[in-house]
This record gives C-alpha cells, sequence and structure tokens, in this order.
C-alpha cells in the first residue's frame, strides 16, 4: 500500500473553552448514558430525570450552534426508515403514550449520537471513550473493594424494591462479592452490565496503548483494572464477544494492503471458522457452559426466548410497540419473565427485542443497518494503515454479537454508539488522518512499533 504522506501527531487545543465545554459534556453525557442505574440508585427516577434532560438540552444547543448540515445530510436513509418504523410500531401500539415517549427518549439517545459523530474525529472519540470507562471500571472496583473489606451488602440509596424486605439478592447495589468468587457488580449495579463495560473498555484501551494514545503506565493499569473487572464479574456472552472480536483484529490487520483475492480468502476462512465454532457450541453446549459454571441455556435465556417468540407469533408485522426496555406495569411484558423473584425486561436478545416491539419492518430495517454499517467500518478499518481505525469496527462487532445474548444496543451506551457509527462511518476521507509509511501489522510488532515511536519524534 503506498502512504499518501507520512504520519502525523494530531495536537489538540485543550486550552479554548470550545474544547473544554464539548469534551466535558461528552464525558458527563456518556456516564450517563453507560451508567444510568448509577444515578438511579443515588438520585432516584427524578434526580436521573433531570440529568437526562439537561443532558439533551445541552446536546441540542452544542449541535445548533455548530452548523451540523453536512452531518445531518449524511444520515443514511435506512437508519432513517428504521426511526420511522419504530414510530409506526407506536402509533398502532395498545400502549401508544408509553410507545411514544419511549420513541422520543430514542430520539434524544440518537441526538446525542449524532453530535459526537459530528463533534468530533475518531482520535478525541477514543480518548473521551477510555477515560470514561476508565473511572468507571476503576470506581468499581474500589466500590467492590469497600464492600467487601467492610463484609457488607450495599442498597441503592434510593431502592429499587418497595417495602423494607429486599426481595433478592439482585436488587442490592453491591453483595460484597470481590473476595468469595462470587459475581461483583461494580458501580453500575449489574454484573452483566460490568462486563459489558469491561469489553468495549478493552478494545479501545488495546486500540490507544497501540498507537500511544496516553502514558503507557496508565494504558497498563487500565488493562490490568479492565481484566479484572472482566474476570470478576463472570459474563459469558461477553466471552463470546471477545473471541469474535479477537478474530476480527485479527484478520482485518492481516488483510491490509494485501490483493483484493487474498482479502477474500482471508474472510472465507474466517466465516468458516466462526461458523464451524458456533456449530460445536451449539452441540455441546451442555458441556462448555458447564466449564464455564454457566447452565446450558445460558441462566434461563431459552425459556425467554421461546416466551418472546410466542409473543412475536401473535404479532409478527406490527409489533407491540416500541420501548426499548420493556415497561414494568405495561402488558403482554409484566410478570412474562421472572427469574428467582427477580423481573427481567428484555428479550435478552436485540434482535428478537426489535421485532417483538418493531415488528417485522423494523427487524429487516435493523439488519440492513448493521450490515451496511458493518462493510462501511471494515473497510475504513482494513483500508487505513492506522490502528486508531480499528477501534470502531471491533467495538461494533462486539455490541452485535454480544447482543445476541442481550438487548443492550437497542438502549442508552449501545443505541449512542450504534448511531455514532452509523453516521460517523460516512464522513469524507479528506477528514481522516493521513495514511503512515507502512501496513499497521508492521508497526504492531515490536521492532515496528519502537520504529513508529522514533518516527513521532522525528515528525514533531
Amino acid at each position: 500500500m503506498e502512504p499518501i504522506t507520512r504520519p502525523i501527531r494530531v495536537i489538540y487545543n485543550t486550552k479554548t473553552w470550545e474544547y473544554r465545554s464539548k469534551t466535558w459534556l461528552a464525558y458527563l453525557a456518556i456516564f450517563g448514558v453507560a451508567c444510568g442505574d448509577t444515578l438511579r440508585y443515588l438520585m432516584g427516577w427524578l434526580g436521573l430525570g433531570i440529568w437526562s434532560g439537561v443532558m439533551f438540552i445541552a446536546t441540542v444547543y452544542m449541535l445548533a450552534k455548530s452548523k451540523p448540515a453536512e452531518t445531518l445530510k449524511r444520515i443514511p436513509w435506512h437508519f432513517l426508515a428504521l426511526l420511522a418504523a419504530m414510530l409506526l410500531s407506536a402509533v398502532l401500539s395498545n400502549y401508544q403514550l408509553f410507545s411514544v415517549a419511549a420513541w422520543f427518549v430514542t430520539i434524544a439517545t440518537s441526538t446525542f449520537g449524532i453530535w459526537l459523530a459530528h463533534a468530533f474525529d475518531w482520535r478525541h472519540l477514543l480518548r473521551v471513550l477510555a477515560n470514561v470507562l476508565r473511572f468507571v471500571l476503576l470506581s468499581s472496583l474500589l466500590f467492590e473493594l469497600i464492600a467487601a473489606s467492610l463484609h457488607i451488602r450495599i442498597l441503592p440509596i434510593f431502592k429499587n424494591f418497595t417495602g423494607d424486605k429486599v426481595p433478592a439478592k439482585a436488587y442490592y447495589w453491591t453483595q460484597g462479592n470481590l473476595f468469595n468468587g462470587d459475581r461483583i457488580q461494580g458501580i453500575v449495579g449489574n454484573a452483566n452490565l460490568l462486563a459489558y463495560l469491561a469489553m468495549i473498555a478493552l478494545i479501545v484501551f488495546a486500540v490507544e496503548f497501540a498507537i500511544i494514545g496516553t502514558k503507557r503506565w496508565i494504558s497498563v493499569w487500565s488493562l490490568v483494572a479492565d481484566g479484572l473487572c472482566m474476570g470478576l464479574s463472570k459474563s459469558a456472552g461477553i466471552g463470546f464477544a471477545l473471541a469474535a472480536v479477537i478474530v476480527s483484529a485479527i484478520v482485518s490487520i492481516a488483510a491490509e494492503g494485501k490483493p483484493r483475492d487474498t482479502r477474500h480468502r482471508y474472510y472465507r476462512i474466517a466465516w468458516t471458522v466462526a461458523g464451524a465454532v458456533g456449530l460445536i457450541v451449539l452441540t455441546f453446549r451442555a458441556e462448555i457452559f458447564g466449564l464455564l459454571g454457566k447452565s446450558p441455556d445460558m441462566t434461563g435465556r431459552t425459556m425467554i426466548w421461546k416466551k418472546v417468540l410466542g409473543l412475536i407469533i401473535d404479532r409478527p408485522i406490527e409489533g407491540y410497540g416500541w420501548l426499548s426496555y420493556w415497561m414494568p406495569g405495561v402488558k403482554p411484558y409484566e410478570g412474562l419473565v421472572v427469574i428467582n423473584m427477580v423481573p427481567y425486561y428484555q428479550a435478552h436478545n436485540a434482535f428478537l427485542d426489535m421485532w417483538l416491539q418493531g415488528g417485522i419492518l423494523s427487524l429487516v430495517l435493523f439488519i440492513t443497518v448493521i450490515g451496511f454499517t458493518f462493510v462501511s467500518l471494515w473497510q475504513l478499518a482494513v483500508r487505513h494503515t492506522s490502528a486508531l481505525y480499528l477501534w470502531p469496527i471491533l467495538v461494533f462487532i462486539g455490541l452485535v454479537v454480544q447482543n445476541l445474548t442481550e438487548s443492550r444496543l437497542l438502549s442508552e451506551l449501545g443505541w449512542v454508539l450504534f448511531t455514532l457509527f452509523v453516521v460517523k462511518v460516512l464522513e469524507p476521507n479528506d477528514l481522516l488522518e493521513p495514511l503512515g509509511r507502512s501496513p499497521k501489522r508492521v508497526r504492531l510488532l515490536g521492532r515496528g512499533l519502537r520504529r513508529n515511536r522514533s518516527q513521532q519524534r522525528t515528525d514533531r
């Protein structure tokens, strides 16, 4: 691959009001969508509502004043059609008021993702996301350490149940499991959510390390904290998502600069291996999940999917009405899934949830958006020589695979990142950093990385 120009080191003027204001807004808003339960436990539903409202107003203001016309024009038709299909399902719903309200929440979340795509370049986005996740993971470990050291379980300040008796262990903010081998919950109060954030963090920390995006010791300790959170949260679904991410990283790095036939041969091998592994896992799921300390149905997911499919069969075309997360007290979701006295308000599969709520049209459009976005992000990662452009495709793949057993892609941080990738990847190539002198695989090797650091010093 012939370089356009030599690598450059991007330097931000961090002292300007514009930089500081947009960066701190991004920090606060990303923390809010990543740790919504944390804010709810601290401030209650009213406090969370006020926080979210302030973030939305600030986002709209920042977007409006920054002349976003070109970015708005780049929003693809299939994404707009998906939002329209969600609204149509809300109009046809038996719970129209709740569904329309949920649609507006989705629009607000989408607006934040669009603003991030407009206001930040890929490098700045990586830095902001890495810093927020660093804070979340380190705070989670400290939180768990305090609870375990004092041998206490901590309840939310604003309880998530009624009455004086705690219905089940899951209602605790943390059970103080750091030293006893059980799953930790972190400041987010949920082991699966902590593992989900740790998965995203692992990708951004690794890319940050590769491009020397921060001081080495910060990157190393961030990766250590991430490994602890991921290991102690014990999520099998995250393990499969990370396997897909690792394979994708290897294939995308190896394919860079290769002839078309060679690239496509790599892709065929990767898809064949992925299909074979999937078939093996499906066939021997009892043994595999047993080794991971999980039940063969992944903690009740088979039962959840059967119930969801039963509902889908009744309304496969129009769906029940868009909600994102199921709303307590709304039929047919109230009491639909209760495991160990804990009600669940998602289908634990983003695709089934989209079909259930939005109908077949929303599902088809959702898959279409994923397909187009995947291809564009993959081309960006393979065609550019900087490892910086690996993090969008790897996070995207991690989100999609993880959402085969969760529905977090449809709300909060998942939907923000989804919208960000859908819009950001369509930017013109001249807004990207210049290509380097050699493929990224050369500089990612130890010797190549040392040469890259030397080159960076020369380029300053």
